[in-house]
């Protein structure tokens, strides 16, 4: 955990043994301590400093979500993604607060029937520290920001009712609108 593991398992004779509850019980006290001591911010300029230049856009994009999310003491760093990938390059930078992963499903058509992509992106992040995953609702509007707003605002609802935020707190979204990659500061 203190090397930056991702996620960490019980060997088998741990989780089918006499005390498989007890294990995870234990095994989770002893993750949330280590994580607990971590400075997130030092970890964050020791990547960024190994980080190799040029970065990629998107990875600018993250990395920047993460610098953004601690200088305004956010309580989440909010996702849309399609496939996963910009979740993971957030989770990447080692935020200190958690990241709300959110799969927006692609519709398709071929003018006779309607397909939706697969539950899998979601699925996916679970095992990278600090996300959260979120499945949203597929649509067939025809503009994006619409969508997008909509499912921010689902999601922001959803981080409330689990407690991930309260009203009046600071949250940072990162999502594409029409082509172009926002990051934006929202109000809980």
């Amino acid at each position: 955990v203190l090397d930056g593991t991702d996620c960490v398992m019980l060997s088998g004779e741990t989780a089918s043994g006499s005390f498989p509850v007890q294990a995870v019980s234990i095994m989770n006290k002893i993750c949330r301590e280590a994580e607990g001591s971590q400075d997130y911010y030092q970890l964050f300029k020791g990547i960024m400093e190994q980080a190799p230049m040029p970065m990629s856009p998107l990875e600018s994009l993250a990395s920047s979500a993460v610098r953004t999310a601690h200088k305004v003491q956010a309580k989440l760093i909010v996702v849309l993604t399609r496939g996963g990938s910009t979740s993971r390059l957030v989770a990447k930078y080692r935020p200190s607060v958690p990241v709300l992963s959110v799969a927006v499903p692609v519709l398709t058509t071929n003018a006779l029937t309607w397909a939706c992509s697969s539950e899998k992106p979601a699925r996916q992040t679970l095992v990278t520290r600090g996300l959260i995953p979120l499945l949203a609702e597929g649509s067939a509007r025809a503009s994006d920001a619409d969508t997008t707003d909509e499912i921010l605002a689902a999601a922001v609802e959803h981080a409330k009712s689990k407690g991930y935020c309260d009203s009046g707190d600071c949250i940072i979204a990162l999502h594409r609108i029409a082509g172009a990659s926002v990051i934006k500061i929202v109000d809980c």
